[in-house]
């Protein structure tokens, strides 16, 4: 199968990287926050990977709420980094990339724990899915790591932890704020893998 692994820069799609070996990873700069800093770590990771890497921008920046957007926290969700139908989004897009490319498959870096937001469910990604395979192209949407928690699909990953340094997880700037949710999570899951210094 030739994949497509919708890169981020953070440490879930990061660790995908290197244990799924894409064809191709891409990056959508979507008018989030961090952005450029996503872009870079994406690019890094990519280039030691050994892995094709693209960048598109689609903004959407105007559509967001939260913090990826500097947006005041969407009515619709009680979290801040809440941002509506972006996975959904990001899926479309890649899938309709994947298709320009003759790519087979797009991969995204949900991970058991994302399921707090509808769109990290098992349930959504079943259906989107199920959508973007009844269409012409028959692309398969793909989330590798649905059933581990981040902890788990690093380790399984083998990644080096000098690759894994260059994940970008903030949520609200191109630097680490250290207390967004995004930044929280970087710091738990660090500290669980014993590997903060």
């Amino acid at each position: 199968m030739s994949d497509l692994l919708l890169l981020s820069g953070g440490i879930d799609s990061t660790a995908i990287a290197a244990w799924c070996r894409p064809a191709c990873c891409l990056t959508i700069d979507y008018g989030q926050r961090p952005a450029s800093a996503e872009i870079d770590s994406a690019a890094e990771v990519s280039r030691r990977l050994g892995l094709v890497h693209d960048v598109i921008q689609v903004p959407i920046s105007q559509l967001g709420s939260g913090v990826l957007a500097g947006q005041p926290t969407s009515d619709f969700s009680p979290h801040e980094e809440f941002w509506p139908f972006r996975n959904q989004f990001l899926l479309t897009v890649g899938a309709m990339y994947a298709a320009s490319r003759s790519l087979q498959r797009v991969l995204i870096g949900t991970v058991r724990n994302d399921n707090r937001h509808s769109d990290g469910s098992t349930a959504f990604l079943a259906q989107i899915a199920h959508l973007v395979a009844q269409q012409e192209g028959h692309i398969t949407i793909l989330a590798p790591a649905i059933d581990l928690t981040t902890v788990e699909l690093v380790k399984i990953s083998n990644i080096d932890q000098s690759i894994l340094g260059w994940a970008h997880s903030c949520h609200t700037s191109v630097f680490a704020c250290g207390h967004c949710p995004g930044c929280n999570k970087h710091s738990e899951t660090m500290r669980d893998l014993g590997w903060n210094p």
